[in-house]
């Protein structure tokens, strides 16, 4: 191989001061898109197959308060175990925070998102380091325990992004990449490398927020190439059929990469 890898795992975790600037980054980012929303895209569904684009802009802005008061995070997390025997704990909380926005308007819901997210990230910013070291169950099979530090940092940023990209394709509107978003797909891999357990391939994301990385140890048993948003969606559970690459090695190799599922 002529390109050069990084070892995804080596890579240093977002620390607290850098993640409210990419925060603050992506906020504005996101509110490029929910400022474009028009009267006839708030029921348009997203490839978030439960919600459409209200709902999910809903979301946004419960995450928001989540993030600012903990016992509003605690109410909803009892609420969605007692409402929602048959969801996991991440999918109970989020209909929770759901539930809390049936009856606001997407405008409203933009203008709180708009007034809430600089809150959270200093609220995000400010939660104390005994608090930050304790670790939470996801509740997803293929990811392991994580610490609030890292939820903190790294994953609502990632998964306000995310949607950010869910609003864009529901409604037709152009993805914007800026400098950030390549610090956020960055982490995502190395996440990735963190909790992979299958033989070691390298990966090629290509076009804007792209990288290349040595996922495993060893020599790579294969390379796989695709487009950085393809390549993210495929890693947040979303339909991307076709959008991996085999360049070489075995085909399990990229079954596995699009079965990996990290949070978002």
């Amino acid at each position: 191989m002529t390109q050069t890898f990084v070892d995804a795992a080596g890579l240093a975790q977002t620390d607290r001061d850098r993640s409210a600037m990419i925060a603050e980054a992506e906020g504005r980012a996101a509110l490029q898109v929910l400022g474009k929303l028009a009267d006839g895209d708030w029921k348009r569904p997203t490839d978030c197959v439960e919600w459409d684009v209200r709902t999910l802009v809903s979301h946004l802005v419960a995450q928001c308060e989540d993030n600012i008061s903990l016992p509003t995070m605690l109410r909803r997390e009892i609420a969605g175990r007692r409402r929602h025997r048959g969801k996991g704990p991440i999918d109970a909380h989020m209909a929770a925070q759901v539930e809390d926005h049936t009856g606001s308007s997407g405008p409203d819901l933009v203008a709180a998102f708009a007034r809430l997210w600089p809150r959270a990230i200093q609220a995000r910013r400010s939660r104390p380091g005994l608090m930050r070291r304790a670790n939470l169950v996801t509740g997803m099979l293929t990811a392991p325990r994580v610490s609030v530090g890292h939820l903190l940092d790294t994953i609502y940023n990632r998964d306000l992004w995310m949607h950010r990209i869910d609003l864009a394709r529901a409604t037709g509107q152009t993805i914007t990449i800026g400098e950030h978003d390549g610090q956020i797909v960055e982490q995502a891999i190395r996440d990735l490398a963190l909790t992979w357990s299958e033989a070691s391939i390298a990966l090629e994301l290509t076009g804007p927020a792209g990288g290349a990385w040595l996922i495993g140890s060893g020599e790579p048993k294969a390379v796989i190439r695709a487009g950085t948003l393809d390549y993210m969606r495929a890693l947040a559970g979303r339909d991307t059929d076709g959008a991996l690459e085999l360049v070489s090695g075995a085909e399990t190799a990229l079954a596995t990469a699009r079965r990996a599922r990290i949070v978002f």
